[in-house]
């Protein structure tokens, strides 16, 4: 590969990881919201107790800061939910006791230090760890709603997210 050819994937790799950045600074720090309380009221009879479990903790250490999307339009801009757990071993679970059915995509990132920010290299690549539902990742930049959605339909869903 030539100098130029290196330098310019260097850049595209740049660029693709201020996109990711981009995404998570938007969704997570832009949210202040107390522990464990979501911003949404359910509006349906037909709901569902809904439990995440994200794995792929390294540390019990810091907070987990969720979003969960309730359709492509509002994926990675308005979130029903946006949630701060701590973080007190390797996995973490949050739930919901009535999720209304519908299709959903959700975003994790694990703040280790607690500053309230998805800290990030001098490439702008992430330090911490973070996921998508159905474990999806993106090419330079978050997952697709396609990769990321599920449907939640039953009485009872669970969905586990590890974080990488």
């Amino acid at each position: 590969m030539s100098k130029r050819e290196l330098l310019s994937f260097g850049a595209q790799y740049f660029t693709a990881m201020k996109i990711i950045l981009s995404f998570l600074l938007l969704f997570f720090i832009g949210t202040e919201v107390l522990n464990a309380q979501e911003i949404s009221i359910p509006d349906s009879d037909r709901t569902s107790s809904f439990t995440l479990q994200i794995k792929g903790l390294r540390k019990a250490e810091g907070e987990v800061r969720i979003a969960m999307f309730n359709s492509k339009e509002a994926y990675t801009k308005e979130p029903v939910h946006a949630v701060v757990l701590p973080v007190d071993s390797t996995a973490v679970t949050w739930e919901v006791e009535q999720l209304p059915f519908g299709e959903y995509a959700i975003a994790i990132y694990h703040d280790k230090n607690t500053n309230g920010k998805l800290d990030t290299n001098i490439l702008g690549i992430p330090k911490e760890r973070y996921g998508f539902s159905n474990n999806a990742r993106g090419r330079f930049g978050p997952a697709s709603w396609s990769d990321a959605m599920f449907v939640v339909n039953s009485s009872f869903h669970k969905v586990e997210v590890e974080i990488k």
